[in-house]
């Protein structure tokens, strides 16, 4: 064997050994409420403004298990808790706190809803990386310094539709975990619409979207140690069905029909 055919050959074990047997997921040993775990999507969508406080408090108040918010970088460097890339006509990337605040009067930062958090003990906080169509390069580093001596490392959960934001992430805080997330839409590239980067990530968790949820796919999750958490769920029979699979984590708007449909409803 000539010696550039043996490094190829040893490469090619050490990718088969990152991908295959050396990923396992990570325990959150902060979270303490049991599986399948009510998240509240935005917090609450519909009858308070989704990602503000009001609608965390709304959801953590219900006796949800945790919240799902997203997080993006200002142009002034704060990490503001928005879903779309433009909030009346302002994106959010190129704006200000200031000038963002003032065409969204709720709009929330992650240091507030950390403290939130902090006060609910045994939830989880999942946090998404919404990343503008990967022009967010300093947002991974800026969510990990905040995260970083939160005192709630152990119940996050960063994930991101996009593998390089996690990338980053997982080098800025290797000790928090991570989640990826994935859709089977046309609208989205064919090779984003699986969670083939998820063994490359080495992420701890799998967030795809309820409806390719199926018995494979959990056992394939529960073989690696992975968490699953489904998104997004509005509609009761879907979740008993989920829950009847042993996904981990069911993502919803709301509240009320999450804690009722649940473990027959619950607490």
């Amino acid at each position: 064997m000539t010696p550039v055919l043996l490094w190829i050959v040893l490469v090619g074990a050490l990718l088969a050994l990152w991908r295959g047997p050396l990923w396992r997921g990570r325990d959150l040993p902060g979270v303490t409420r049991e599986a399948p775990l009510a998240l509240g999507h935005r917090g609450v969508r519909g009858p308070l403004a989704e990602n503000s406080m009001a609608a965390f408090r709304r959801a953590l108040d219900a006796g949800l298990d945790g919240i799902e918010t997203d997080v993006q970088r200002t142009r002034d460097g704060a990490l503001v808790l928005v879903h779309d890339d433009e909030v009346e006509g302002v994106r959010v990337i190129a704006a200000t706190e200031r000038e963002l605040a003032a065409v969204l009067p709720t709009l929330a930062r992650l240091d507030e809803l950390i403290a939130l958090m902090r006060d609910t003990p045994g939830t989880l906080l999942n946090v998404e990386l919404k990343t503008a169509r990967g022009r967010a390069h300093a947002l991974p580093g800026a969510v990990a310094a905040a995260l970083r001596g939160s005192a709630i490392e152990d119940r996050v959960l960063v994930s991101s539709f996009d593998p390089l934001a996690l990338a980053r992430f997982r080098i800025a805080a290797p000790h928090i975990r991570t989640a990826y997330l994935w859709m089977d839409r046309p609208r989205v590239p064919w090779f984003l619409r699986t969670p083939w980067p998820a063994p490359w990530l080495h992420v701890d968790a799998l967030h795809p979207e309820h409806a390719v949820v199926d018995a494979a796919m959990v056992a394939r999750a529960k073989a690696r140690r992975l968490g699953l958490n489904a998104w997004t769920v509005n509609d009761a029979d879907e979740i008993r069905r989920l829950e009847a699979l042993g996904v981990d984590g069911i993502i919803g708007d709301d509240p009320e029909l999450l804690r009722q449909t649940i473990q027959g409803g619950s607490a």
